[in-house]
């Protein structure tokens, strides 16, 4: 059910100060200025007092010294911050400090350690692809998706909007069913509206009551695998005059970017979009250690970021493939949602590459090389195919919302976790609490 003109009519007001009423102080994280909002979130990120974090460093490893701690500072190894005239450390510095320092962990590429189940995820797809299994290569998917604003004063007699990830009709995902929701109206954006998939609701504030949002819907997700002979034998010369070509190759948004000289160190003399795409894979997933994030917000280029830290989470050397990719003229684009493996549910994201006569091809640069496998099918799956254990919500990067989000989002790059506001400001994500249920994930022959 669409929400009713007289509901969009009650907002507006809000937003034009009809109605007028004395107004409790904003609680922290109610952001209504973007330049605040990031300063805050910078803060946020960046808490953790330099002796103290390097107290827990050493407290793990006790043969380090702090003029170890301040050298690794130094070079980078470990991220600081000068706020208020003292030097902070990034609040999740702890536990990466073993995943981006390769003297403490026995990393060698993204995927090197991966479990016998993601690799079973991998084949299933590989073989169903080949006829060779009946299902595994497809899932039907039901879920639910709830947010919960506990009650401030400072939310009286106003209205919450919240937008929430909605499954998006892409090619590896389809029959998607809406099969109920609270409140009941609601706005679904269609594609052509927005890069970011989302159901909306706004309900008025209940004076204590924490507000309740939920829905649950059902889809059907794919794997897919393009194998490399496969390829190889249809690809062609891209039409770079077609619309398509253009956009995926453009440096619209400040997280894709030319990167020339790594570009062209990277690739060498080779020109074939699979080959090049293969070596910038191969380069990142080599290069670049899983560490935990950043908020994406306070990040001016997340490529560059990647390159100068060291390290990335799934969506930053996401990023830097795709600017890769286009800095070499080869199409690619962002997709992102949950993953659904059975214990591993968790944001991610991912991108495509698109071959002329072969069409778009999935690339999970952060699942990597599986090198424990003895099949290099398996081994080198996540190049050029993906498992059906996905939810799609994105298909590109920093769109606006549908309806329009007023405000700063808590997310300014993608779309996962779900978004709200009332008519002061955003709601950041200290603030309400997201939950994603998977209710029945079956495997499923088409």
């Amino acid at each position: 059910m669409k929400l009713s003109a007289l509901t969009l009519l009650a907002f507006a007001m809000l937003l034009t100060g009809c109605g007028k009423q004395q107004k409790a102080p904003l609680p922290q994280w109610v952001e209504a200025d973007s330049a605040q909002a990031i300063e805050g979130r910078i803060a946020r990120d960046f808490s953790l007092p330099f002796a103290e974090g390097a107290a827990q460093i050493i407290q793990d490893h006790p043969n380090l010294l702090m003029a170890d701690i301040r050298a690794m500072a130094d070079s980078g190894l470990i991220e600081t911050m000068w706020i208020d005239e003292h030097w902070m450390m990034f609040r999740k510095s702890r536990r990466n400090f073993d995943r981006v320092n390769r003297e403490y962990n026995d990393w060698t590429n993204r995927g090197w350690d991966a479990s016998p189940e993601r690799m079973a995820y991998a084949d299933s797809v590989i073989r169903y692809s080949q006829g060779q299994l009946a299902d595994g290569g497809a899932h039907r998917v039901r879920y639910r998706f709830t947010i919960d604003v506990p009650y401030d004063a400072a939310y009286k007699g106003d209205t919450l909007r919240v937008w929430m990830p909605f499954p998006r009709e892409v090619e590896r995902q389809c029959d998607i069913k809406l099969i109920s929701s609270y409140p009941s109206e609601y706005v679904l954006s269609k594609p052509e509206q927005s890069a970011h998939s989302t159901i909306y609701f706004e309900h008025p504030v209940v004076e204590g009551d924490t507000a309740h949002f939920e829905y649950v819907a059902e889809f059907t997700g794919l794997g897919a695998y393009f194998s490399p002979a496969t390829i190889r034998a249809n690809i062609k010369p891209y039409d770079t005059e077609a619309p398509e070509y253009k956009k995926y190759t453009a440096f619209d948004s400040p997280h894709i970017v030319r990167l020339d000289s790594l570009a062209n160190a990277i690739v060498g003399s080779e020109t074939n979009p699979y080959r090049q795409s293969e070596l910038v894979y191969d380069y990142i997933v080599k290069t670049y250690p899983w560490a935990g994030a950043r908020e994406y917000s306070t990040l001016e280029c997340i490529p560059k970021y990647v390159i100068e830290s060291g390290h990335g989470d799934c969506g930053q050397v996401a990023l830097l493939y795709i600017s890769l990719m286009r800095t070499l003229g080869v199409p690619a684009r962002w997709e992102s949602g949950w993953m659904l493996h059975p214990g591993e549910l968790n944001l991610h994201d991912w991108a495509e590459t698109y071959y002329e006569g072969v069409g778009w091809v999935p690339v999970d640069v952060s699942f990597g090389r599986y090198t424990g496998s003895k099949d290099a099918a398996v081994r080198n799956f996540y190049s050029t195919g993906i498992d059906a254990h996905r939810l799609v919500a994105n298909q590109g990067i920093g769109d606006e919302f549908y309806p329009k989000k007023r405000y700063i989002r808590s997310e300014t790059v993608d779309s996962q976790m779900g978004e709200v506001e009332i008519s002061r400001g955003n709601l950041f994500y200290p603030l309400w609490e997201p939950h994603f249920e998977i209710i029945q994930q079956i495997p499923i022959s088409l």
